[in-house]
């Protein structure tokens, strides 16, 4: 080998060493900076060349060092690891977070606690029971029952401010995830490009890629490949966030009916973000992400009581046959409704802390104000203990619409109704003895249709003690009679367009009915602005059909007492356990508390979870100033080693052309 080429060596070491010495600094003067990643100079043979070949092998000489590449020591399953546990880390706490919301709101409303306004109509109920006459006791159950509602109406209503409250924090987050992926996609084309010569590798612009994906992690979970190119394709349930150079937007859509923010791709093509009629999933990698976190927290509508799935009672004598048989297919047909309905509640209702709160909470209120007007307007039962009547005939008689103006309203014999129990019903305390009096109303129906007919309404299955037919509408004494029909909660008065009378249209779950003004949910409630404007109204003496008149009822008390004491209800279709009032209650908020602790529980894993990950990272990824240190002498020694090479040739040089000429 020439001398000349022994100085190609030691130059080739000089690069060498200077690349690792470059880089060794950088390592070190990025010792802070977030998301550096450790680099490290690859160096390799240049190559051999062929001097001579003998019968033992070949003889070469190496012509050099050079720098293959400057890596960065990263290792992708670790990075992979601990997006993960980021992500879901971020989903637990946005749970936590909205729990401990709801337990505030029930636990402390405005200062006063939501069970101390229970315990206290439950004390007037007892008073009004020991002196029913009282006027005093009379108007304090009343106002006891008002606050009941607005107490009621203040907590329900602030779960449903702060699901609209959600919205600007989903906004919010949906265009920090937009920000993300056009940082991504532009880091990706600036990568590319540095990177198509071959010559480096754009380590700096990788670690700002590699910090924004960190950090996208936070607010939702994604999967993703690096292609040939250095481009990072990224994906959101399969659904592309980012394809080479270019970022797919989400944005928000509010919900029509609730003004709740649904979360779907701008042009993908790809509709929702995120899958909304599927509970949550650690196996399926669904429990992730702060804004899924958020949207599985808040739900995507104001539950009500109806949300909550009841099962079909056996004793139920809709299940009876004409002959007294049980009908077990049209049980078994109901039950299975009733199956279908606990998996869509699972996934949807049940799947969401602010959801399940207001449909649990409206389950309560709706139990303790349907009981109290069952028992002062107590509906009909037939001889077979049903509360559904057949009349024996049609009839066709006057009501009033909403516009106070007259109305023909029909009923027929091939439906069954609800009738108020005109003879056993208590009246109130009025001269008129007014029936039917609800405390609790309805803002968009009352409690009965009022049908004045000029004749009585009788059917087979009615009769009194004696076996005589019942009559099923109050007598007025002047030669016409008032039919009492309880407007269902599934009903909705509709004018027959073939002859211009009026009926009821009974909807079902399939019809799309949602019209909450005829149920007895929290929102649609209040006190019964007749009773709040005379308290004589309110039914508490004994009715005069019954010869007892002008005397106080008092089993209507015993009634409520009992009723209240007694279960009324589970607390989630998934359990079987039954519970009074009060026991509800206790139960809905130690659940809460429960899923709170269990959430808590899995947040602190996470975070011990998420701190290994980091740390087994940084032990790959981050810079040991002790390591660097070490690398630094290493190739000082490596470029003094080669610089005195080229002085020693240099000299060789030097003496063969000075002296021996």
């Amino acid at each position: 080998m020439s001398l000349f080429a022994s100085l190609q060596n030691g130059v080739s070491g000089l690069n060498a060493a200077s690349s690792g010495l470059n880089t060794t600094a950088h390592n070190l003067a990025n010792t802070k900076t977030a998301g550096y990643t450790r680099q490290q100079t690859i160096q390799k043979d240049m190559y051999y060349q062929t001097f001579k070949v003998s019968n033992n092998g070949a003889m070469k000489i190496g012509m050099g060092t050079y720098v293959a590449d400057v890596r960065q020591i990263r290792d992708m399953f670790l990075d992979k690891e601990y997006r993960l546990q980021v992500s879901r880390q971020t989903f637990y706490e946005k749970q936590v977070e909205c729990e401990q919301e709801v337990e505030d709101i029930f636990g402390e409303n405005e200062g006063v606690e939501f069970r101390n306004s229970m315990e206290s109509m439950w004390e007037a109920i007892q008073n009004l029971s020991t002196k029913p006459e009282s006027v005093v006791n009379r108007q304090l159950f009343i106002a006891q029952c008002e606050s009941f509602i607005e107490t009621a109406k203040n907590a329900y209503t602030a779960i449903t401010k702060y699901q609209s409250g959600l919205n600007t924090e989903v906004a919010k987050q949906v265009k920090e995830v937009n920000d993300i992926a056009d940082k991504i996609a532009a880091l990706n084309k600036t990568i590319a490009e540095k990177e198509a010569s071959g010559v480096e590798n754009a380590n700096d612009y990788r670690d700002q890629r590699n910090l924004l994906m960190d950090e996208l992690a936070k607010y939702t979970y994604y999967t993703y490949n690096e292609d040939i190119d250095g481009k990072v394709q990224i994906y959101i349930n399969n659904a592309p966030l980012v394809i080479e150079t270019k970022a797919f937007h989400m944005k928000t859509e509010s919900a029509t009916q609730t003004g709740l923010y649904n979360v779907v791709w701008e042009s993908n093509g790809f509709g929702d973000v995120y899958k909304q009629d599927e509970a949550y999933s650690t196996a399926k990698k669904t429990d992730t992400g702060t804004l899924y976190g958020i949207l599985t927290a808040r739900g995507n509508k104001n539950a009500v009581y109806s949300d909550v799935p009841q099962q079909p009672n056996p004793n139920d004598k809709k299940y009876l046959n004409a002959d007294g048989s049980f009908n077990q297919t049209l049980y078994d047909t109901d039950y299975g409704k009733y199956k279908d309905k606990v998996e869509l509640y699972n996934n949807t209702i049940g799947n969401s802390i602010l959801t399940q709160a207001e449909a649990q909470f409206d389950l309560l209120i709706n139990g303790v104000v349907t009981m109290l007007n069952d028992v002062f307007c107590p509906n009909l039962k037939d001889k077979n203990d049903d509360d559904r009547i057949t009349i024996k005939s049609a009839v066709e008689g006057t009501t009033k619409d909403a516009n106070g103006n007259d109305i023909t309203f029909k009923l027929d014999t091939s439906k069954k109704y609800k009738l108020l129990d005109v003879t056993n019903s208590p009246v109130g305390a009025d001269d008129d003895e007014t029936i039917g009096t609800e405390l609790f109303v309805r803002t968009g129906m009352s409690r009965y249709t009022k049908i004045t007919l000029d004749h009585q309404v009788y059917s087979d299955s009615c009769v009194d003690s004696d076996g005589n037919p019942l009559g099923l509408a109050k007598d007025n004494g002047d030669g016409t009679y008032t039919l009492y029909v309880y407007n269902e909660e599934n009903v909705s008065i509709e004018q027959d367009k073939t002859d211009g009378k009026y009926t009821y249209n009974y909807h079902d779950d399939k019809d799309g009915y949602t019209d909450k003004t005829t149920m007895y949910t929290i929102t649609n409630l209040q006190i019964n602005p007749d009773i709040l404007a005379d308290y004589s109204l309110l039914p508490v003496k004994e009715n005069s059909t019954g010869g007892d008149s002008g005397a106080y009822a008092q089993d209507i008390y015993q009634k409520i007492l009992t009723a209240w004491k007694s279960d009324f209800a589970v607390l989630d279709p998934n359990t079987k356990t039954s519970y009074t009032f009060d026991e509800y209650y206790n139960e809905m908020i130690g659940n809460f508390g429960t899923r709170g602790s269990v959430w808590q529980t899995i947040v602190d894993n996470q975070e011990k979870e998420v701190q290994q990950d980091e740390e087994k990272r940084q032990q790959i990824a981050g810079v040991s100033t002790d390591e660097e240190l070490a690398s630094l002498l290493t190739y000082q020694h490596a470029y003094n080693a080669a610089s005195r090479y080229i002085n020693v040739v240099n000299q060789m040089l030097e003496h063969l052309l000075e002296r021996l000429g």
